[in-house]
């Protein structure tokens, strides 16, 4: 046996050059790998090095035949070395997989360190890119030095006092320094505790490995499992009211967050939702602590916001009240108490001549429904006799049309053909009736109305017809049925601004119904109109609030003015006054109340002007009040909502103002462009004055943008437009020369009738003309009235002289109702009154060159039996025969006609009535 320092020597000799020569005199090297052998356990992975046979192997550079006596030991078999070969694989590919090559040099010095204290023990051990080796001498296969030998035995004790653990960890980002968890810091303070211990520690991400003396390992392996029970989150119930919890979320979100962030591995803001909280066992009393001192309530106070301007818009402010709260560390939520208050609309002074038109496209008819000759027949499916006879007279294909379509639509509106009937289509349509107030009933009524309406309007259909809705069975007040139903019809057609005739067909014997409609339509086409309460026209809005969520308006219905009461939460008596005052601060600035007085030019406003004010208004949340007569107007709501308003108003106002001012700039003159050699079209009206006002200005160029949002300028001094965008020139004209006709006589007004002497040509001319085939028809002529409307002439004559069409001018004859006759003097042959009286030949101004067909139009008036028709100039230029699908004649073509002695017209300019013939 050797010394300690003849091992010295046998190391520093192993480690020289001659290592080849060493080994041919004293044996032969034995290179024996660590290997491990897993233990596996619920809380870590253990591998020992446990070779228990070491395998001699022949160096490369030489090859030596060592010794086979057998001393106390058997000789390794070959089952024993297959086995030690595959736990050597095994252990070198764990090694590479865990990635631990670069911590082989500090295994292997732990390993040599530890053979350093056996006397017995020759080894030198080493680590290469494959693993740690073993270097020594086997005492069976050494015929030298036996002194240095090592048995497997010895080898195998020694190998067994070593030991390799896997030790699993929570998921955390890493175990650095820069980790400030506490986790983290307490394992990294262990590692620095035991690096001079007989083990080495490798720190990877969620998991450690220990190598070492196997009872060092595992004092360090339970150390670890230690640290980590004690740094486990784990969730624990918070003694919070729902109030508390919604509180801490609502007012100390960011405190919280600096707690999280504060304190590694806890999780506040999320498990508070539950009432719990998630963190270490350790932490618990320190988080909860913090939490429940954040949480403690004072008595909840109340302010209640008097103003009614600010309850207009509280809701849609609750976004800004909440944050202000939250300055003062406090919490608030707004009740409502509802009041309802109705905002009328007032009526216009000035008479609102399209209204009157509109009007007359609307006619009421005693007829059965099954026989209106429409294109829709509006049928009440809500009424089941109404239902059942229409459906009866149509046919049985309908009535199974009619069956599928109420499956398929769900909504009650359905639009079938109508077979036997003499109309296009039927709408089946439900009336909702709502008796829950008299305005929701009135409501109801327009909803019906305005549904059928629409859906006209939206497939293109020309005329609809109507039943009056619960004048039958149901047995409602017929007046109200009649004022909702053509007031909402009117109220279409205005928005709508389309052709479209609306009949409503009473049955003959509902004698008291047809009286009722047709004296309410009369009062519509006069513009007599009055409404329930016969100052205003009433417009209705209805809110829905609920607390703590937006308004939401929804019809015209009705507006529920709020009385808000705001409870305010906090910590502490001084953080809720302070938050009290902050909040009456911010309302008295939100909020805004104007009055003005003396507007004359409210006067002057048509009714559209006022609807369309007051529903701006509406959609800001902003309450006008007006008086039209004593020109006073009141607006309140939010201060930024008014100033809007204001504004709208002052647009308005100068709208009003301007227009006025340009009809009278640009009332005698005409522009207009030339479309190609023979045509000139004129300039829309208010372009036309605007072209003019800044003619008369002296600007040198004008540019505008017309309604197909093409760009052109306008050069005054050349005579010609150009295209912004393709820089096309088209010469213009301007057309001052309107001279009245030289038998007018002197008017002081735009619009005059002056009755003919019966004795003169102009009169005879006239009687002649209308006795070619009126002879007979009629029993007297009353009176022939010439019109002399010298904007409506100057329109006609402007056409007449740019179309190079004068020679196709013809005097036709239309005749009409008595109100009919009394809009067309004052305006045109305005096309809303397509469809009045048919549309065969398109939807247009119908004339006759037979004054006879128009006698079955001029119905006589009931109050005196006197009938109207006029004589009318007509430039038809180019016609072509039309049909009902008409809307304007095709391209190249100015009017259609039947072919005979019938001319429908599409331009308001197109014709001129020049005299009005009034008889019996």
């Amino acid at each position: 046996m050797l010394s300690t320092n003849g091992k010295d020597q046998y190391k520093t000799e192993l480690r020289d050059g001659d290592f080849d020569e060493y080994l041919n005199e004293t044996g032969k090297r034995v290179t024996h790998r660590l290997q491990s052998s897993k233990t596996t356990t619920s809380t870590s992975q253990t591998k020992k090095i446990t070779d228990r046979s070491a395998t001699p192997v022949t160096d490369d550079r030489s090859s030596i035949s060592g010794d086979s006596n057998s001393e106390s030991e058997s000789i390794p078999t070959a089952a024993s070395k297959k086995k030690t070969l595959t736990h050597r694989k095994i252990f070198h590919q764990q090694l590479k997989i865990e990635k631990l090559s670069e911590n082989y040099q500090d295994c292997a010095k732990l390993i040599q360190i530890h053979g350093e204290q056996y006397k017995n023990l020759h080894i030198l051990c080493s680590h290469e890119t494959i693993g740690v080796l073993i270097i020594y001498f086997n005492k069976y296969k050494s015929t030298k030095l036996h002194n240095l030998c090592i048995s497997n035995v010895n080898l195998d004790a020694f190998i067994n006092e070593l030991a390799y653990r896997y030790v699993s960890l929570p998921a955390i980002s890493d175990l650095t320094i820069t980790n400030k968890s506490n986790l983290a810091q307490k394992i990294l303070k262990l590692k620095h505790q035991v690096q001079s211990q007989n083990i080495v520690i490798i720190l990877k991400q969620r998991c450690i490995h220990l190598f070492g003396l196997i009872n060092i390992v595992n004092e360090v392996e339970k150390e670890i499992n230690s640290i980590t029970n004690e740094c486990k989150s784990t969730a624990f119930n918070l003694s919070l009211e729902p109030e508390q919890i919604e509180f801490l979320l609502d007012i100390y979100l960011d405190e919280l967050k600096v707690l999280e962030t504060n304190f590694y591995g806890t999780n506040i803001i999320e498990s508070l939702k539950k009432g719990e909280l998630i963190a270490p066992s350790y932490l618990r009393d320190r988080i909860e602590e913090e939490i429940m001192s954040l949480s403690r309530l004072c008595t909840p106070i109340k302010y209640e916001i008097q103003e009614e301007a600010f309850s207009l818009i509280a809701v849609s402010e609750y976004a800004n009240l909440k944050n202000i709260a939250r300055q003062y560390k406090s919490q608030i939520k707004i009740h409502g108490e509802t009041t309802s208050n109705t905002y009328k609309i007032p009526k216009a002074l000035a008479q609102d001549v399209s209204n009157k038109l509109t009007a007359a496209a609307i006619t009421i008819h005693k007829n059965d429904l099954a026989e209106a000759k429409v294109d829709l027949v509006v049928v009440s499916s809500t009424s089941k006799h109404l239902c059942d006879g229409i459906l009866k007279k149509a046919g049985e294909s309908v009535r199974k049309e009619y069956n599928t379509a109420v499956k398929n639509s769900p909504a009650g509106l359905s639009e079938i053909d109508s077979g036997n009937l003499q109309c296009r289509r039927l709408l089946f349509l439900t009336w909702k009736i709502n008796q829950s107030s008299d305005e929701a009933f009135y409501q109801s009524i327009r909803n019906f109305v305005s549904a059928a309406v629409q859906h006209a309007i939206k497939f293109h259909h020309t005329s609809i017809a109507f039943p009056p809705i619960g004048c039958g069975g149901y047995n409602f007040d017929k007046t109200v049925v009649a004022h909702e139903m053509l007031t909402e019809a009117q109220r279409q057609l205005i928005s709508a601004n389309v052709l479209l005739q609306i009949d409503f067909i009473i049955l003959p014997n509902q004698t008291d119904v047809f009286g009722i409609f047709q004296s309410k339509l009369e009062s519509l086409q006069t513009g007599r109109h009055k409404t329930r309460q016969d100052n205003h026209i009433t417009y209705n809005f209805t809110s829905k609030y609920n607390v703590n969520n937006y308004l939401q308006c929804s019809s015209l219905q009705l507006i529920f003015i709020l009385a808000l009461t705001i409870t305010i939460i906090s910590n502490t008596k001084e953080k809720q006054e302070e938050c009290r005052m902050a909040l009456e601060n911010y309302v008295k600035k939100s909020i805004s109340v104007s009055e003005q007085h003396d507007l004359s030019g409210l006067k002057k406003w048509t009714q559209p002007t006022i609807d369309s004010f007051y529903m701006y208004c509406f959609q800001r949340l902003v309450i006008p009040e007006m008086d039209i007569h004593t020109g006073y107007c009141k607006l309140f709501g939010s201060k930024e909502s008014v100033r809007e308003a204001e504004n709208e108003y002052y647009r308005q106002q100068t709208k009003q103002s301007e227009h006025a001012r340009l009809m009278v700039v640009a009332r005698d003159v005409i522009w207009a462009f030339k479309k190609d050699e023979n045509d000139w079209e004129k300039f829309p009206s208010e372009l036309n004055a605007r072209i003019e006002d800044a003619f008369i200005s002296k600007l040198k160029m004008f540019k505008y943008t017309n309604d197909k949002s093409v760009e052109y300028e306008i050069d005054f001094k050349n005579n010609h437009e150009t295209c912004v965008a393709t820089q096309q020139h088209r010469a213009i004209i301007r057309h001052d020369d309107v001279r009245v006709p030289p038998h007018w006589e002197l008017q002081t007004k735009n619009v005059q009738r002056f009755v003919l002497d019966e004795n003169s040509h102009e009169y005879n001319d006239i009687r002649e003309l209308f006795d070619k085939t009126m002879t007979k028809k009629y029993t007297t002529i009353i009176r022939i009235e010439r019109i002399q409307n010298k904007q409506w002439y100057t329109q006609y004559n402007s056409y007449k002289n740019f179309s190079a069409k004068e020679d196709t001018e013809k005097k036709l004859f239309h005749g009409c109702l008595q109100e009919s006759a009394n809009l067309i003097v004052n305006s045109f042959f305005n096309r809303s009154f397509a469809g009045v009286n048919g549309v065969v030949y398109g939807q247009g101004a119908y004339f006759s060159a037979n004054a006879v067909y128009s006698h079955s139009y001029a119905k006589p008036s009931q109050s005196n039996g006197e009938r109207f028709m006029f004589v009318v100039n007509v430039i038809v230029g180019n016609t072509i025969r039309g049909n009902s699908s008409m809307k304007t004649p095709p391209i190249g073509f100015d009017s259609t006609t039947d072919g005979d002695h019938i001319f429908v017209t599409y331009r308001d300019d197109q014709a001129y009535a020049e005299y009005l013939i009034v008889y019996h």
